[in-house]
């Protein structure tokens, strides 16, 4: 078994979550490498998506095993591309909302 690592990598996002109390802007997210508190594996990856701004309340937290982490990447990327939208050129802010061409076959 290992032991709580508290590997945190945070990033500023544009977007929106749901709570109990309904839709908030979202601003922060913070991916962790740590142990689950909620899923079924002693280590995990962390997502907390939130707005500070907002309070305890304005926030989304998902805990996923390394697995599903990687499938949530291949999907957003799949995505992306299915969209035409070039990944890289989303990461770098160059890339528009709507897709220009359509994605290479």
């Amino acid at each position: 078994m290992g032991m709580c690592t508290g590997l945190i990598q945070k990033a500023k996002v544009a977007g929106a979550g749901k709570s109990a109390d309904g839709w908030f802007k979202l601003e922060e997210l913070s991916v962790m490498y740590d142990c689950t508190y909620h899923a079924s594996m002693p280590q995990g990856v962390n997502l907390e998506f939130y707005n500070e701004k907002e309070g305890p309340g304005a926030r989304v937290a998902v805990e996923l095993s390394p697995g599903s982490a990687m499938e949530l990447v291949h999907a957003i990327m799949e995505s992306l591309y299915s969209a035409g939208i070039d990944p890289g050129e989303a990461a770098l802010g160059l890339a528009s909302t709507a897709p220009l061409v359509a994605r290479p076959e």
